[in-house]
């Protein structure tokens, strides 16, 4: 009776044909949209397994896909005007965005290595400059956030905490170049509270200062805090609760 043939008899031939025409498993070349072409494993008319595209703009990612997604490990580069590839990104991918561990080359020349997430820089990462500088530490979306270290072009460098890409609470600066350290309060780059003292290669830094810092300390460190915190709650400055640490 024809109510009890098989899901499979039942299929009209139209069906059948479309099933059939679907890519699977591994295609030579495969141009869609005009002018990208792709290399690589399919299934059900997806781009899943190994494989590489070649896109219109002349970018060419060579790795692991699903769903018709960068997923897994991959490389991606582009091309140049003399037909060379440059490589761009080489590491972990999630849904078509970098996630994951990766080393990210950019055109000015830097370099970063570390965390992504969905394309941005984002937890434990070191990133080299273009103009020498260095910085190791955490970020969040893009931006240096957290505890972190960054050294200048001139060897000079800061460590302490960072927010939205400025220093920003607890740090200590070294003034390697004049053999001082610098403990105190950052507030969006700018030093609102400092201690200075004299590292103890101080005679060998570049331009040493003639004569040592002289120790001096406050008083009364906590009067000065509660004064500071009761401007903060009538709005003039920001808390500095912290600087008992660093008196």
């Amino acid at each position: 009776m024809p109510f009890l043939k098989g899901k499979s008899i039942l299929e009209s031939r139209c069906r059948n044909l479309e099933n059939s025409s679907k890519k699977n498993g591994l295609r030579h070349a495969v141009f869609a949209p005009p002018k990208d072409k792709y290399v690589g494993q399919w299934r059900d008319n997806i781009k899943s397994g190994k494989g590489y595209l070649l896109s219109r703009s002349g970018q060419l990612y060579e790795g692991d896909w699903e769903r018709g997604y960068r997923h897994g490990f991959g490389v991606l580069g582009v091309k140049n005007d003399k037909d060379v590839v440059l490589l761009l990104y080489k590491g972990e991918w999630k849904n078509g965005r970098m996630h994951g561990i990766g080393a990210r080359h950019y055109p000015d020349g830097s370099y970063y290595l570390g965390n992504w997430k969905n394309s941005k820089r984002h937890g434990y990462g070191q990133m080299w400059y273009a103009n020498g500088s260095f910085y190791d530490g955490f970020w969040v979306k893009d931006k240096k956030e957290g505890w972190g270290m960054f050294v200048r072009p001139d060897g000079n460098r800061y460590e302490g905490s960072w927010k939205e890409d400025h220093k920003d609470g607890r740090g200590r600066f070294f003034h390697l170049d004049s053999g001082q350290l610098q403990s105190g309060i950052w507030k969006r780059d700018v030093c609102c509270f400092s201690s200075i003292f004299d590292i103890p290669f101080r005679q060998n830094a570049v331009e040493g200062t003639p004569y040592p810092v002289q120790c001096v300390e406050l008083e009364k460190p906590e009067e000065l805090c509660q004064r500071r915190d009761l401007d903060i709650s009538l709005g003039k400055f920001y808390s500095c609760a912290s600087l008992r640490v660093w008196v």
